[in-house]
């Protein structure tokens, strides 16, 4: 659903984005990850039509976004920025009703987009508030809010829980989880990694304006060879499988949990595994689950960041 090829925009010679290739599957939500100046707003307001490449193409859908494309990526795409303009003088209501009469809603429709915009962003109670008296919190709901009113097919949101409380960026997290049921497809970036691992499909990181990886977490772990974490459960004896986990080679530090569950550090390629597991049945082991544990994001980040820096 969005796709880039070779995009680069260069702001003097180390500043920028370069020849990044961008690609969400429809339906998804994709976790841009980087750190603050790597590019994801950039490549986010190429993607808008907000800022011109100076090489490279975007496409949202079959769109490529070019000049003559802007109004129809405008009406397919919603574009949430870190820092919501607003004017202060208004209500919620008036604020809503203001960019449905941007977006040539009719004025019958309008009042039923903007009920249900509100209420999908948790900000319904807010109608009569003035804009003037919220909160960063409630702001970033009505922003949330006033950027799925014209019913988009994709959203794009820049650092949506930026500067926000625990609460409030759980509950952030919760309405874009709920907006994927809709079929929206999303784009989500931000520096806080663990508001990302819990709800993306994919994630693209990217440093100084290069994107090194792209794919789930586990496939982009899957590019290091490095500090796997194993989860082994036996039948037999957890502290004798230990005991021979110990020595194998490419095996460090091991902890047993249980009766049953051991976890090992794991510092080999994922090809030698499988020697891993055989050793363990060969020497008597009933192994009943081997696998990686669940790979943390801002592990699997700062692993990739390292690499790309050699």
């Amino acid at each position: 659903m969005i796709r880039t090829e070779n995009l680069s925009r260069k702001f003097g010679s180390e500043r920028g984005i370069f020849d990044v290739n961008l690609e969400v599957p429809e339906g998804a939500i994709y976790g841009f990850v980087g750190h603050n100046g790597a590019g994801k707003t950039t490549t986010i307001k190429i993607l808008c039509g907000l800022l011109k490449p100076e090489s490279g193409k975007a496409w949202i859908g079959d769109i490529e976004v070019t000049p003559s494309n802007i109004p129809k990526i405008k009406r397919k795409i919603g574009y949430m920025p870190d820092i919501t303009g607003v004017y202060e003088q208004m209500s919620v209501w008036e604020f809503m009703d203001f960019y449905g009469a941007a977006f040539k809603i009719p004025p019958a429709e309008r009042k039923k987009r903007i009920t249900e915009a509100l209420e999908l962003a948790n900000a319904s109670y807010m109608t009569d508030y003035q804009m003037t008296s919220l909160s960063r919190g409630m702001r970033q709901k009505v922003a949330l809010a006033k950027t799925i009113i014209h019913n988009p097919e994709v959203l794009i949101l820049d650092e949506p829980a930026g500067g926000l409380d625990p609460n409030a960026r759980i509950e952030m997290r919760q309405t874009i989880a709920n907006l994927r049921t809709l079929g929206k497809t999303i784009l989500l970036s931000s520096h806080i990694l663990p508001e990302l691992a819990s709800i993306c499909d994919r994630v693209g990181i990217i440093s100084k304006g290069k994107l090194l990886a792209q794919g789930t977490v586990k496939e982009i772990s899957g590019m290091i060879n490095e500090n796997i974490k194993l989860v082994v459960t036996v039948d037999s004896d957890a502290k004798t499988a230990a005991s021979l986990l110990a020595t194998t080679e490419g095996i460090g530090k091991t902890e047993v949990l249980d009766a049953n569950q051991i976890t090992a550090e794991y510092s080999g390629s994922r090809e030698s595994l499988s020697a891993v597991l055989r050793n363990l049945i060969m020497n008597g082991v009933a192994v009943r689950y081997f696998d990686e544990a669940e790979e943390d994001l801002e592990n699997v980040y700062m692993n990739i960041v390292k690499d790309g820096k050699k």
